[in-house]
């Protein structure tokens, strides 16, 4: 049988893509991977002992950014991939939804300050610059009453 002898719909049916698995699976890994490394870059800046205090050092940031977008592409990545598989298993299903909700709260969990620049709003200047005023308990002594 020719190609042309087929019916038209038989010619543009999507057929399975057999790397759809594989790219789950994938992505899987790397999200682990990477919601590890979240975890210990958050350990790293507050596991302290005996009174001290959390230092945030430049590195952290950074491997928070890297790590932190690294995680969410393959937690997207992963359940695109196993929505588009016309074979998924209900199992699969499961452990995308556990993998996609737990991915993200520890994204959010183990945020570092400083990782992300959100912008500061601006103080309004009024005008009054007095200093404070420490009358003992009368306000005549003070600028303004």
């Amino acid at each position: 049988m020719l190609a042309f002898d087929r019916p038209a719909s038989v010619r543009w049916r999507m057929t399975r893509l057999p790397w759809l698995p594989l790219i789950t699976a994938l992505a899987s890994v790397v999200a682990l991977l990477a919601i590890g490394n979240l975890a210990m870059n958050w350990l790293d800046v507050y596991l302290v002992f005996f009174g001290e205090q959390p230092q945030v050092e430049p590195s952290n940031i950074a491997a928070y950014r890297i790590w932190g977008a690294i995680a969410l592409a393959a937690l997207v990545c992963g359940a695109l991939a196993h929505l588009l598989n016309r074979g998924r298993r209900m199992l699969g299903t499961f452990w995308q939804v556990l993998l996609v909700v737990g991915g993200t709260a520890i994204v959010v969990f183990c945020y570092i300050p400083g990782a992300i620049d959100l912008p500061v709003s601006e103080r309004e200047d009024d005008g009054y610059r007095a200093p404070p005023c420490y009358s003992g308990g009368d306000n005549d002594e003070c600028v303004g009453g």
